[in-house]
Parts: C-alpha cells; sequence; structure tokens
C-alpha cells in the first residue's frame, strides 16, 4: 500500500541522510570527580568537545545527580552517556545519572535541561544514552521544550533514558523537536529502554511535540506515560511522520512492543496528529488514555493519515508476543466511563484517513462512537476486533454517535469510502439511564445513503448489523450476524478466536474474499482446517484457525 512504502523511503532518506561520521581525531571527555575525570561540569565538558572540532564526540558523566542545569548543544555531533562508575580506564555503566533543571531534583528548575541547535550546515546527530533528563521549565510563550528542545537540522537519539517531570508554557512538555521543513525534517528516535514520563505543556505534546520531523520509535521496550497537554497527552505531531515499529538494532526473539499509556487531553488523549501527518503504529498499545472532549486514545485531523498493522511490507520482522502487542484498549472520552459527553473512546478521525489492520479495540468508552468516530475520507478495516466497547444510552431522537463505529456524513463533505474486512464486533453494549445495557449497534455507516461507498467481507457480529435494505450478504459475502458466543474460544475470558466445532470455521470461500494482512496474532488467513469445510477455507472473523488445532480443542483463555 502507498502509506506503507512510504514509511520505508522515509526510513531509508533518514538513515542516509543524517551523518554521525565525524573526524579521526574523536576525544572522549569524563565528567565528575575523582581520578580520570577531566570536567566537573557537562557542559564544561560539552564546550571542550565543541573545541575539539567536527568529531564525534563522547562525554561520560559519573553516575550521580546534576542539578541547576541548562545545557546547549551547538552544531557538534556529540554523544552523552551517562551512569558510568568511575572516569577513564577501567570504567563501565552501571546506571544512569539525573540531569536535573532544579535546585534539588524533583523540583523543577528555571529553565529547560537541554536545547540543541543546528540552524545551518551539515546534518548533526545528538546520541543520548543513560540520562534522567528532568525538572525543566520552559516559560516562553513562543518557545517549547520544558525537557529538551531539537531545533534544525538534526537527528536526537534516545536510549536507555528518562525524560521525566519536565513543563513548557506553550508546546512539547518533555521534547519539541522542528525541522527547517518538511523537505529538511528534524529527526528522533527513542530506542529500548526510553520511556517519556510525567511531563506538561500548555497547548500540544505533553509528551513530545514534533513539527517538520521525523519520530522513530522502537516497538520494544519504550514507553510514553502519564503526561498532560490541550491536544496530545503523549505525542503531539503536525506535518511530520511518526512510525512506531522496527527501530535501531534488530527487534529481540520476545518483545513487548511499545506503549502509549494513561496521558490525558482535551483533545487525542494519546496522540494528537493533523496537517498532512503520517502516523504508523506497528506493534502499539494504547492504553488507558483520557480526553475531555474527543479521541481518548488518538485524534487525527487535517489530512492525516492513520496505520495500525503488525505485519511488515519489508524484511523488518516484529517479534512482539502475548495478546498486547497491537491494542488501543481502556481509552475515555468525555467526562465519564461512559458519561454525559464525548466521543471517540479509541479514535477520533475529523478530515482524516484510517487504517486499522491486526488491532483489537477493547473497553474504550465515550458518550458515542467508544471505539472510533470518523468524518474522514477513508476507513479501513482489517483484522480488527471490537469487543467490549461502552457507550452511553442516547433517546430516539439522537442517533449520531449510537454505534460502536460511526461514520458520519456532514455537508459538503467529499465521497467517503469504508472497507470491513475479517473483523469481529462482539459484546458491545449501550449504558442506559438506569445503568442497565443492551447490546450496541457495531456501525453506522449502512446508514449513510450513498455518502459512503462501503464493502464488507469476512466480518461478524454478536448482534445485528444495520443495513439500508436487504440482507448483510449484500453488502459482500461471507458476514455472519447474530452470531452464537460459543462459536468463540471463550468469550466470557475474552478470547474470541474461533472455536474449532463453531460454525465460524472454514466457512467462506477463498474467491470470495479479498485481504491483504494476516490476524491480529500473525496466523495466515485462509488455512484448510481438517474438518469439513462449511464454504470454503477462510475463518470469519477478526481471527483465523491455524489448520493443524484439533477439532475438539477449545482455548481455555487467554493466547496461548
Amino acid at each position: 500500500m502507498a502509506h506503507a512504502r512510504r514509511m520505508i523511503w522515509l526510513h531509508l532518506a533518514l538513515v542516509a541522510g543524517v551523518s554521525t561520521a565525524g573526524s579521526t581525531h574523536a576525544a572522549t571527555f569524563w565528567v565528575g570527580n575523582g581520578t580520570g575525570c577531566t570536567h566537573a561540569t557537562i557542559q564544561a565538558a560539552i564546550d571542550a568537545a565543541a573545541a575539539n572540532g567536527a568529531s564525534a564526540d563522547d562525554v561520560n558523566v559519573r553516575a550521580g545527580t546534576y542539578v541547576n542545569q541548562s545545557l546547549v548543544i551547538t552544531g557538534q555531533n556529540l554523544t552523552i552517556s551517562g551512569g558510568w562508575n568511575a572516569c577513564g580506564t577501567g570504567a563501565q555503566r552501571t546506571g544512569r545519572s539525573i540531569v536535573s533543571a532544579g535546585a534539588a531534583a524533583g523540583s523543577y528548575g528555571p529553565n529547560r535541561v537541554l536545547r540543541v541547535e543546528n540552524p545551518a550546515g551539515n546534518w548533526i546527530t545528538v546520541n543520548l544514552t543513560g540520562l534522567e533528563i528532568s525538572d525543566g521549565r520552559d516559560t516562553a510563550l513562543d518557545g517549547g521544550g520544558g525537557g529538551i528542545r531539537a531545533i534544525g537540522r538534526l537527528l536526537l537519539r534516545l536510549q536507555d533514558s528518562r525524560v521525566e517531570h519536565n513543563t513548557s508554557a506553550n508546546v512539547g512538555g518533555g521534547i519539541y523537536l522542528r525541522g527547517e521543513s518538511q523537505n529538511s525534517p528534524a529527526a528522533l528516535e527513542m530506542l529500548d529502554r526510553t520511556s517519556i514520563v510525567d511531563n506538561q505543556a500548555q497547548s500540544f505534546g505533553g509528551g513530545i511535540r514534533a513539527e517538520f520531523a521525523n519520530v522513530n520509535i522502537r516497538s520494544d521496550n519504550t514507553d510514553i506515560v502519564a503526561n498532560v497537554a490541550y491536544a496530545g497527552g503523549g505525542i503531539a505531531a503536525r506535518r511530520s511522520t511518526v512510525i512506531i515499529g522496527a527501530v535501531g538494532e534488530p527487534l529481540p526473539a520476545t518483545g513487548n512492543g511499545a506503549a502509549i499509556v494513561i496521558n490525558h487531553a482535551t483533545r487525542g488523549g494519546g496522540v494528537y496528529v493533523d496537517d498532512q501527518t503520517l502516523f504508523e503504529a506497528r506493534e502499539l498499545r494504547l492504553y488507558g488514555n483520557t480526553a475531555a472532549s474527543m479521541g481518548g486514545g488518538l485524534y487525527a485531523t487535517g489530512g492525516a493519515q492513520v496505520q495500525f498493522a503488525r505485519d511488515y511490507p519489508n524484511a523488518f520482522a516484529l517479534r512482539c508476543t502475548g495478546a498486547n502487542c497491537s491494542r488501543i484498549e481502556a481509552n475515555q472520552a468525555g467526562d465519564g466511563c461512559p458519561g454525559t459527553s464525548g466521543d471517540g473512546g479509541g479514535v477520533y478521525l475529523d478530515g482524516a484517513s484510517g487504517y486499522f489492520n491486526q488491532v483489537e479495540f477493547v473497553g474504550n468508552c465515550a458518550f458515542g462512537s467508544p471505539a472510533i468516530m470518523a468524518w474522514g475520507t477513508r476507513v479501513y478495516l482489517e483484522g480488527a476486533l471490537f469487543a467490549r466497547n461502552r457507550l452511553t444510552w442516547r433517546g430516539p431522537t439522537n442517533n449520531t454517535g449510537r454505534q460502536v463505529v460511526t461514520l458520519g456524513n456532514r455537508g459538503g463533505d467529499p465521497p467517503r469510502t469504508a472497507d470491513i474486512a475479517f473483523t469481529t464486533f462482539a459484546d458491545n453494549v449501550e449504558v442506559r439511564s438506569d445503568n442497565t445495557t443492551e447490546p450496541a449497534s457495531p456501525i453506522s455507516m449502512l446508514y449513510s445513503s450513498g455518502d459512503w461507498t462501503t464493502r464488507m467481507r469476512g466480518t461478524i457480529a454478536t448482534g445485528s448489523i444495520p443495513t439500508i435494505s436487504g440482507g448483510v450478504d449484500a453488502l459482500g459475502p461471507c458476514n455472519r450476524t447474530n452470531v452464537f458466543t460459543s462459536w468463540f474460544a471463550n468469550a466470557a475470558g475474552g478470547d474470541y478466536r474461533p472455536n474449532p466445532a463453531g460454525g465460524l470455521v472454514d466457512a467462506c470461500a477463498r474467491e470470495d474474499v479479498t485481504f491483504e494482512y494476516s490476524d491480529p496474532l500473525l496466523v495466515p488467513r485462509c488455512q484448510d482446517h481438517t474438518r469439513p469445510n462449511a464454504g470454503g477455507t477462510c475463518d470469519l472473523g477478526a481471527y483465523e484457525l491455524p489448520g493443524n488445532i484439533p477439532d475438539d480443542r477449545i482455548f481455555a483463555s487467554g493466547f496461548e
């Protein structure tokens, strides 16, 4: 697909465009007290490296707490690494160094912690390893970046580091990253064991604000947690590319994916993207984020494009294991769960397109549209699970958003397209005013009277799927409504894979469906099971039963 190919070219361009090479006279400077230490302060070592010329120097910082910091790096290739147990020959990295803008760790300082600038000339690379960047404050309304401000032709790379407890009166509480233009973007890489935690911004990007930038986040041992902003509690990106996936060294045999969790904003509790931004998540858990208004997990607008998937279109193999590898879960929009306001508990698309493949929407809630609210240009669902999402009962005079997935219509909007393949709607509910529940309508697009061009195939629901006229099969073959819960492995335990003895296995002919991806657990589609076919070789719904599972095998629970 075009959006996937774009990601590959952007990655290659970044690798080709950012030079880390220095002169043959690179030097190492040691910060701390004791034998072998060359400088007492981090800034003094940075300045010594700058005086050493264009070489890619190293600044090694002894473990400890460094307060009253307001560091500046200008036009240099540099690696700053913390947590060293000594200075000089024989020293080893055994932990992290705390670099605080405050007079004491935990108290805000008067300035940001680190400013990196490269306004012209060759690209530079700044590596930060084994550091805790904390307690920075940006008070300038025209500024940005409470912890780190990185501007210009540069690559900022973080590994085994933490950006924590920073604040900005404007944008980028933790990190503010800005390039020169879309054709000359700055770049950020978040590598393993890196966290962006408990930062705040008054406007955009509590954790990270990116403008004209490429942000690459490794899908293993990285997280963005408990950040707050007006828009984009975790990440806010404008005219940028955000890729979550195989970044840095090859991924381990077992990984845990990336996590954007328990962030808060008015719009886009976890993520806010706008102005032609591409947000592509390969193995991400978007969990427990809240928005006071719209888009508890993610809000996209202004021609942005959002994609969730696990399969890669190239040689990069992802290795996340378990049930949380690609999951939009327990996010909330509005004033309660569910409450009396708020739409798009999981995702809100406004003039943006969304591709949600191999992803599970579970336990999200909102007043309306707890999984997806879309006023967009295109929605593509394949291998998606929508289960146990909740919305609030609405009176008969207002049906807007009274579905798990709502595709809305506005006067003057251009024609829109929705594709839904191998998707499961199960156990989603409306919470009525007396706190009783009834099954929620899965999706609204079939009410739209020509505003949406739709196609549905291989899709199932435990309730009914509304249509304008005719049966659900009129929208495409191999769809089933009012599916029995006994056809799932263990619906009560949250396991919606096919029960080998149920009616979902081998129920659709291969020639009747098209698809691009394996199922959410990376099981290839259309495996011919040993049981007699009930219509073909393809299983219905989000999951495919492996062909070697015995007929009498019922999954106890989970995803073992």
